[in-house]
């Protein structure tokens, strides 16, 4: 397990995800991964929520600033993307998994043009081996995003252009484009008019490594080695442009403070900022508003998350019942009534979507109900604040 030690008179670890490893036949060597899963809410009672899937390459490297991001951003009211399951990678030989193609002169020392090549390989371990462990032992929904930083973006790409069905969404962070004689933009070109990359997602993070002076323009029309990373991104970005009939929905940020170094953080951010774009409500506060009907809009909204993720998806239960409780206060009942009755058709055997419906019924003066439903969320949960409520009822 990972974890952090308290300084004091007595250490205790704060643990964030569990190590598993895994024989790979198709590497011929034991794998080691690290995993983080959502923390249990404790609100969902006997609900088991399944939960999107990132891959993340390089990832002894990355895992910490990613999950720290997931943390943030997947969870409380008015979160952007969905929770999600972390599975970093971790790599015994790093040239070689991250390599689809064995390297020329090109690419030096001459140690990683021994040891390139493997990334087939490597693709066959992720589809065959790493997705159907993490499938069958964790509560893994069929939605997957694949992330990597330099020569993990070209592995990112790689798998985008050769296996694309394996994930849903690719984050390639200053993708080691170069590669191969920039093999990858050629493949990419024909990729982009065959079709296959439709319905995909793509975010490109580029970093800042022109030499002093340089332009992009300059870049672009140049030739020399010292430019032929960023040349390769670039190049790469021109025929994502001209193939706009693709399907691919993609975009590309250039990071002029950043270095190949200093990228991923902001990448990694940006990147699922854009991947999920799709799943953050465009105006949260607006469903305060009684006027409109904010429940029937955080529904249909995630009747199109759904559509487009491939599983069914529901508004969160907490941010139903604190929208629910917010109108209460208010005294709208007609807008409480809505999301907190919507809670109890989505989570009929969670306590607080009772105890949500009992406090309408009482603030509507309809106690038989309000007891009812308190009684219910009892029966669910002896723990719940309901247990209270209904003593003052019944006395």
């Amino acid at each position: 397990m990972v974890g952090f030690a308290n300084a004091g008179e007595k250490n205790e670890d704060i643990i964030v995800g569990t190590i598993e490893t895994i024989h790979s036949k198709a590497l011929d060597e034991d794998k080691k991964v690290w995993v983080y899963v959502p923390k249990p809410n404790a609100a969902l009672g006997p609900e088991k929520p399944i939960y999107p899937v990132v891959y993340l390459l390089d990832g002894n490297d990355h895992f910490l600033s990613m999950m720290g991001l997931m943390e943030k951003k997947c969870r409380g009211i008015g979160h952007s993307c969905p929770q999600m399951i972390l599975v970093a990678v971790t790599h015994n030989n790093r040239q070689r998994e991250l390599t689809p193609t064995k390297a020329g002169s090109y690419a030096q020392p001459e140690k990683i043009n021994e040891n390139s090549g493997g990334g087939e390989a490597f693709s066959t371990y992720l589809e065959k081996e790493l997705i159907p462990y993490i499938n069958a032992k964790y509560p893994a929904a069929p939605y997957r995003v694949l992330v990597g930083h330099s020569l993990g973006g070209l592995t990112v790409l790689h798998n985008l252009i050769n296996h694309s069905a394996l994930f849903d969404a690719y984050l390639a962070i200053d993708p080691s484009a170069w590669w191969d004689n920039a093999l990858l933009v050629k493949q990419m070109d024909v990729a982009l008019r065959d079709g296959r990359l439709a319905n995909k997602s793509l975010y490109l993070a580029v970093a800042n490594t022109l030499a002093k002076g340089v332009s992009m323009d300059q870049v672009r029309s140049g030739s020399d080695q010292e430019s032929r990373h960023i040349r390769s991104i670039l190049k790469l970005i021109d025929s994502l442009d001209a193939h706009p009939q693709s399907g691919l929905r993609w975009k590309w940020k250039y990071y002029p403070d950043e270095g190949h170094g200093s990228i991923p953080i902001l990448a990694e951010y940006d990147g699922l900022n854009f991947l999920f774009d799709f799943y953050k409500m465009a105006d949260f506060v607006r469903l305060y508003d009684a006027k409109i009907d904010g429940a029937g809009e955080l529904k249909h909204q995630f009747e199109k998350i759904s559509a487009r993720m491939g599983y069914k998806l529901l508004p969160d239960l907490e941010t139903m019942d604190w929208l629910g409780q917010h109108f209460l206060r208010e005294k709208k009942l007609k807008n409480a009534n809505d999301f907190l009755s919507e809670n109890v058709e989505n989570y009929p055997r969670n306590a607080l979507s009772h105890e949500g419906m009992g406090d309408y019924y009482l603030a509507a003066n309809e106690q038989t109900k309000a007891k009812e439903a308190y009684q219910q969320a009892v029966k669910l949960d002896v723990s719940s604040k309901a247990k209270g409520k209904l003593e003052k009822l019944t006395k």
